[in-house]
């Protein structure tokens, strides 16, 4: 048995415990829990962040266990979600405390906190000091909290972690530097980083300068965060913290400093954004932007709302996967996990929109795509819940049809209608109170003005209108190419008409999309969508039953007569313009200044390899989303984070590279290299 000091505990007047050995309070009793639900719990985004987890298991580290107040809020939070999303997610509690309460002690201070009497109660009924570590479960197992009853620097030394860490989020509790500076010392900085995930996120409640700095020399990227002073004031259950600190572990750079046309500069802060747009990537973008507390008004030129790309009875959802890692595969495969983070998020909000998340294979109806399939599953470069190679009879069992085919099978990608999807998101940022949606709002002119600000001329009826907006920001998909802000990108358009085609016996069991040189979608209002034809540089949005015809004679070729489907069971049809980029990624963030590049950048015609200190010359308060060819589904929701991150000077949901792989001033700077400019 272990010997283990606890800690030296007085209570005020108001019941709440004092500590003796650092003459400090563990709480502010004035405050109720609100402080410890404002630096930790919202700091940390949970739980939004357990929607977008793709992991078994969401693994918290926290400093300083002290009354198990911050435990307790997490574990109800944690209850709630799982009830509402029937979410198979774990949680993994980890907590350090050198001078732990006293059983006693602890009855005494959770009861300032009857509504988690029940959590309390669970917590006392395991709570022992005769051991160094103690492991206690809830929620039928599937939370776990571990206490290390030791200094937390050497607590946390002690967990064994593979390379890349195990922490997802840390919780960097204690008692103040100025109380108790023995704990903030470099030691404990450095096991936070030893530990910690990319990305992984940490909230303080603290802003002094050794925090700040130990973080930053460990690698964690550290700002401030103010809280909503008038917030407070107006109301009593609010926590009066005005900062905290919060911080995303992103490592220490290796290697040369990243050249300068990669980087992007930060903006001006704003708390306002104008979106042109009516479609997925302006919903996403507007719902991102809500969440950070940007005010939005949202133009779009249509009566109705998803009435271009976006309007398209049923799109599927999944990533772009090469046999081998690359940029793209890498791009999609992390768009694909926010997107259906995103939309799963919206269901458990109560924002419904039909879809079906059982899966997708893409057919290997031919012996190149057989042989494609084998290599898939001998390098295994992506994990199986992503995508893995299945057999014929497989994919009949899957799909609930006859196909008959081997195929490469996504487990978690699916489709959804797009319309009703678009609907959901606006409303959900409506909800938020940030956004407002005005339409027939046709974008005619925009024009710089000397202060960083943009003029806008829009058009309302026979009425034009013209308001000067900080940020403005350019959702338009095809209809980028026809606005002259975007005459630099190199956009191009895509004409794509899909078939809706009338359900029947043979066709109507099948639960997982299909694609082949086109896709088939299971069934959604007694049809299923085929298609879609691929016309370059074409603006006919009429549809055409020839189209028809070629997409009910392809899907023939690649799957035979899975459909028993003539001209005459087409529904409906629908032509849409997509837009796309040369490279087939997309396009997100300030619009750079091309006269500006040609400049700084010349000597790139000369050396590709020229390092550069200049920061990329961008345009301020100038925003672009589009290009999302085929795939905007699988893409927007990511995009719109980056774009909401770099509007609030946050840290990007991508890494460097990949944030500059889908910058605008990409294209120039190629084209420099190849002496085009």
């Amino acid at each position: 048995m272990v010997q283990i000091k606890t800690a030296n505990v007085s209570f005020n007047e108001n019941g709440a415990p004092f500590s003796q050995e650092f003459d400090d309070i563990y709480f502010d009793s004035n405050q109720g829990c609100s402080q410890s639900v404002q630096v930790f719990i919202e700091a940390n985004n949970i739980p939004q962040v357990w929607h977008e987890h793709s992991e078994d298991t969401f693994v918290i580290v926290e400093t300083g266990f002290g009354t198990g107040l911050n435990f307790l809020l997490t574990l109800d939070r944690f209850i709630k979600f799982k009830q509402q999303t029937d979410s198979p997610l774990k949680l993994q509690f980890i907590s350090t405390e050198k001078f732990p309460l006293s059983k006693n002690d602890l009855t005494s201070a959770l009861a300032l906190w009857p509504e988690y009497a029940e959590y309390s109660n669970e917590l006392l009924k395991q709570y022992e000091l005769h051991e160094q570590q103690q492991t206690f479960l809830f929620a039928d197992s599937a939370v776990t909290l571990t206490i290390l009853f030791s200094d937390s620097t050497k607590a946390l030394a002690s967990i064994e972690v593979p390379k890349q860490g195990i922490v997802d989020c840390f919780y960097l509790d204690g008692f103040s530097p100025v109380k108790n500076p023995e704990m903030w010392n470099k030691g404990l900085f450095l096991q936070l980083a030893r530990i910690a995930k990319t990305n992984a996120t940490l909230a303080t409640f603290t802003v002094a300068g050794i925090v700040r700095r130990g973080l930053e020399e460990v690698g964690f990227k550290v700002s401030k965060l103010d809280h909503d002073k008038a917030e407070v004031e107006n109301s009593e259950s609010r926590a009066e913290k005005s900062q905290s600190l919060i911080a995303t572990y992103v490592g220490l750079r290796k290697g040369k400093p990243l050249t300068g046309f990669k980087v992007r500069e930060k903006v001006e802060s704003s708390k306002h954004a104008t979106i042109i747009g009516g479609g997925l990537a302006s919903a996403c973008a507007a719902f991102a932007l809500a969440k950070k507390g940007i005010k939005v008004t949202l133009l779009c030129q249509d009566e109705h709302l998803a009435q271009g790309a976006s309007s398209n009875a049923i799109g599927a959802i999944y990533p772009l996967l090469h046999q081998n890692k690359d940029p793209i595969s890498d791009f999609y495969q992390q768009g694909f996990e926010r997107s259906m983070a995103l939309y799963q998020e919206l269901l458990g909000l109560g924002y419904n929109f039909s879809h079906g998340f059982n899966g997708l294979i893409e057919v290997s109806y031919k012996d190149a795509l057989v042989k494609r399939q084998t290599v898939f599953a001998q390098k295994q470069a992506w994990p199986e819940n992503l995508i893995q190679a299945i057999s014929a009879k497989q994919v009949n069992a899957i799909s609930g049809v006859e196909v008959n085919h081997p195929g490469l099978y996504m487990p978690r990608a699916g489709w959804v209608c797009p319309p009703e999807l678009v609907n959901a998101i606006i409303q959900a940022a409506i909800d938020t109170g940030k956004v407002k949606v005005k339409n027939k709002r046709t974008l005619l002119a925009v024009k710089a003005l000397k202060n960083d600000r943009w003029l806008i001329t829009t058009q309302k009826g026979q009425k034009q209108e013209q308001k000067q907006v900080q940020n403005l920001i350019i959702c338009t998909g095809a209809d980028s190419l026809k606005i002259d802000a975007l005459n630099d990108m190199p956009l191009s358009i895509v004409r794509g008409q899909v078939s809706q085609m009338k359900t029947n016996a043979k066709i109507n069991n099948l639960k997982t999309v299909l694609c082949h040189k086109g896709y088939l979608t299971p069934e959604n209002n007694n049809v299923h969508c085929i298609g879609a034809t691929f016309d370059k540089d074409d603006s006919d949005l009429s549809s055409r039953s020839i189209d028809d015809s070629y997409n009910i004679e392809m899907l023939e070729r690649c799957l035979g007569d899975i459909g028993q489907w003539t001209s005459e069971d087409v529904k409906a049809s629908k032509a849409r313009l997509r837009c796309c980029t040369p490279d087939h990624l997309p396009i997100v963030g300030r619009i750079p200044n091309i006269d500006l590049h040609k400049q700084y950048y010349a000597h790139l015609s000369k050396d590709k390899n020229w390092h550069y200190q200049q920061v990329a010359p961008l345009k301020n308060g100038l925003y672009v989303l589009t290009g999302l060819g085929a795939r905007g589904l699988c893409s927007a929701p990511l995009l719109a984070d980056i774009l909401a991150a770099e509007i609030c000077n946050d840290d990007y949901p991508v890494d460097e590279e990949m944030l500059f792989n889908l910058s605008p001033n990409r294209f120039i700077i190629r084209d420099l290299i190849k002496s085009k400019s």
